[in-house]
């Protein structure tokens, strides 16, 4: 096996793992047992959990760019977001792992990147989906505001097309009741 083979299969095995586990996940003997390769190994590509981490946030970030395309292909946010965030549902469960451990400086800056990435893409999609094209400021405070409840709330058994509609959902009613509460109130 090449060394680029192996150092791929570790980080590989790494990603999946933090994605479900979140940093407990990342123990070099599970891993070992997990790729079947040899803990030096590990220690030879990455000596220490800390380089291995940053690979790992190196790797994630590779996926921002063809994620963010797929994004601008999407004409309906039902049901191709929810759809393409099933078919991401790792990537996704990877970012909930970043926003828990976001203590970590590093966990910060790979969060910070990828949003800057994905963001001006994302958001417009969602303003359009809540109704609030014509309020930029409004909805990505929103837009901000619903994902990190909604990263609060998913775990690996909710990624399905059922829980992603009906919190989506939920997400536009509230805005749209708040604007007409707001409405009434001006009355």
């Amino acid at each position: 096996m090449s060394k680029n083979n192996s150092e791929k299969i570790w980080i590989e095995a790494g990603y999946n793992q933090f994605a479900v586990e979140g940093l407990e996940g990342i123990q070099v003997e599970r891993l070992a047992k997990i790729t079947g390769l040899n803990k030096s190994g590990y220690y030879h590509y990455f000596g220490n959990q800390e380089t291995y981490l940053e690979k790992l946030m190196e790797y994630h970030l590779q996926f921002a760019v063809p994620f963010t395309n797929e994004l601008r292909a999407i004409k309906q946010f039902d049901p191709e977001y929810m759809e393409l965030l099933i078919r991401h549902s790792t990537k996704l469960m990877f970012t909930n792992q970043i926003i828990k451990n976001r203590h970590l400086p590093i966990m910060v800056s790979t969060l910070e990147a990828v949003n800057k990435i994905i963001d001006p893409v994302l958001s417009d999609l969602f303003a359009d989906f809540i109704g609030f094209k014509d309020y930029a400021e409004f909805s990505v405070r929103y837009f901000n505001q619903v994902r990190y409840m909604f990263h609060a709330r998913i775990t690996p058994e909710q990624m399905n097309y059922e829980y992603l509609r009906d919190f989506m959902y939920q997400a536009r009613e509230v805005a749209q009741q708040a604007v007409a509460i707001g409405a009434k109130t001006k009355s």
